[in-house]
């Protein structure tokens, strides 16, 4: 991915606010790693060493073959397998690291370090038939300006993040009239939209977190015009874990657009979210 579309992905994905300090993992390289939607390949996005994030250079050079992974897919089950040692892939994204697992999965994941207790509470998949969510939903797209749009919830996942007892939500909701496969159109109708939500009681009181949005122009840009396209993004949940073994679990979140996709790791507290420099993403 050239190196300006990659940072406004990335940076895209949402907007940073503090977060809170972090306990002692065991000694060694803990990598992170991301599975694409579909039969794409696995990113290295970095790792947890020594009290620290890793960037996914700096992990790459630690990283040996024949790593032990846990592979977390939003509401499955918990897979072993075993890691490769990245490579490079190449023009135009040579800064993107990919690591040949087996046995492959595809589909939506992350793999984290076999040595982390990667999801030390429930991590479960909610039926997506919800009505206090899609009210959720219907009223963030009414305060972006589009009140009467279809509300498609396409993932709820219910896990308590930080360890205090109390569940959040995380809600992922989008429509595409054109969508490609695992990719969302090059700018999207009037009506589409991409959400990715988190609700969350504080203080009492529920609090709903935007981790991602796009919202289609209500007139549809012309090719032929000087104005810039809006790039439709596609915003979904890669997985849910605790990649650094301080009791609390990550966000890994994944944003498509028409030529290309990334991931990214946030961390969440009630006090808000913060980013982390482990990230990756490919395209054009």
């Amino acid at each position: 991915m050239r190196a300006h579309h990659r940072t406004l992905l990335l940076a895209g994905l949402l907007t940073l606010t503090p977060g809170t300090a972090r306990a002692a993992a065991p000694a060694g390289l803990h990598p992170v790693l991301a599975t694409l939607p579909g039969s794409g390949g696995t990113y290295l996005l970095g790792g947890w060493q020594d009290g620290r994030w890793l960037t996914d250079a700096q992990a790459r050079t630690r990283l040996t073959t024949g790593a032990t992974y846990t592979r977390l897919a939003p509401g499955a089950a918990p897979v072993r397998v075993q890691g490769g040692r990245p490579a490079s892939l190449g023009e135009p994204c040579e800064a993107t690291f990919e690591v040949k697992v087996t046995p492959a999965r595809a589909g939506l994941a992350v793999l984290t370090s076999a040595r982390l207790n990667a999801q030390p509470r429930p991590v479960t998949a909610l039926p997506t038939r919800n009505a206090t969510y899609e009210a959720a939903v219907r009223a963030e797209l009414k305060r972006l300006g589009l009140p009467n749009s279809q509300v498609t919830l396409t993932r709820l996942i219910r896990t308590d993040l930080d360890g205090n007892g109390t569940q959040e939500v995380i809600i992922e909701a989008s429509r595409f009239q054109e969508r490609n496969g695992d990719f969302p159109p090059p700018t999207g109708q009037p009506g589409d939209y991409s959400l990715l939500l988190l609700r969350a009681v504080v203080n009492g009181k529920v609090v709903t977190t935007v981790l991602g949005e796009h919202i289609a122009p209500q007139t549809p840009w012309d090719p032929g015009s000087s104005d810039p396209m809006p790039m439709a993004t596609w915003h979904r949940l890669a997985g849910v874990a605790d990649l650094n073994d301080d009791g609390r679990m990550e966000l890994v979140l994944y944003g498509a657009y028409y030529e290309g996709s990334g991931f990214s790791v946030q961390q969440w507290t009630p006090a808000g979210l913060k980013g982390t420099p482990l990230e990756s993403g490919c395209g054009v």
